[in-house]
């Protein structure tokens, strides 16, 4: 009888500690997979066009993005900004620190506009360099199970962060091809607009400069179990990607 104790007692404890150490072999072959962390960050930097259409909101951005990797410096212009119409040209950065953003060129207070930038300015870094930032300290890996998918087996991992990581807590559920590697597909939150139900994200990727890119991104509104409860997919395109150009650091000044 206490050797049976002993060990349901040994098993229940060490269950978190086998969860995480399988949840990081898979991120870390997923990164490899990808080209690599060492590889992506030596690229230093990125420039790139995005294009967001949700016909459910309706919300449209439209923007060419710029991004240092050191200190995660993040600048954007833009063509479309529905959160912003009738604001004028927009431009937004973060220089590692502070948020600014301007209407046609100059410099503004509105506090709902700052927030706005904030949120756009370090989201859209994070879904770029996302995969590569999963061994970052205070984000939480549990391997949750497996799942078949379409006829593929993936597993299923779960990403939460830490006490003061980021500005908000989001939950995600990645599905790791174990095929491929790659994440096929994931589910997320979005704590800092009131989103705390799913959604479904689907990607596709294309390798530029040896590294895999998911440069197409369809996603809807789900359940925790990867159902479909929506009705119209939002669509993200990434063109034009280029690593490793003459970034002009007076961009991120005022």
């Amino acid at each position: 009888m206490r050797n049976t104790i002993k060990t349901l007692l040994i098993t229940i404890f060490t269950l978190p500690t086998v969860s995480a150490q399988n949840a990081e072999k898979v991120i870390a072959d997923m990164i490899n997979e990808l080209g690599g962390k060492k590889a992506f960050y030596n690229m230093k930097n990125v420039t790139y066009d995005v294009e967001y259409k949700d016909p459910n909101t309706p919300m449209s951005l439209v923007s060419k993005e710029i991004y240092v990797f050191d200190k995660e410096r993040s600048f954007a212009t833009y063509s479309e900004h529905s959160m912003l119409k009738g604001k004028g040209k927009v431009a937004e950065a973060y220089d590692g620190e502070n948020v600014w953003i301007k209407f046609d060129d100059k410099i503004s207070n509105d506090k709902q506009a700052n927030q706005i930038a904030r949120f756009w300015r370090k989201t859209n870094y994070y879904w770029f360099a996302m995969f590569f930032k999963l061994q970052d300290k205070g984000l939480n890996l549990q391997h949750i199970g497996n799942k078949k998918v379409e006829g593929r087996d993936y597993d299923l991992i779960k990403v939460t962060f830490g006490n003061n990581i980021g500005d908000s807590q989001d939950t995600y559920v990645l599905y790791v091809n174990k095929k491929t590697k790659l994440i096929d597909q994931l589910l997320f939150t979005v704590v800092a607009f009131g989103i705390t139900e799913p959604e479904l994200l689907k990607l596709h990727y294309e390798t530029i400069d040896g590294i895999k890119v998911p440069t197409e991104r369809v996603e809807i509104s789900s359940n925790w179990e990867g159902e479909i409860v929506g009705k119209k997919w939002a669509t993200t395109y990434w063109t034009n990607i280029k690593f490793n150009t003459k970034i002009d650091m007076d961009i991120y000044a005022k």
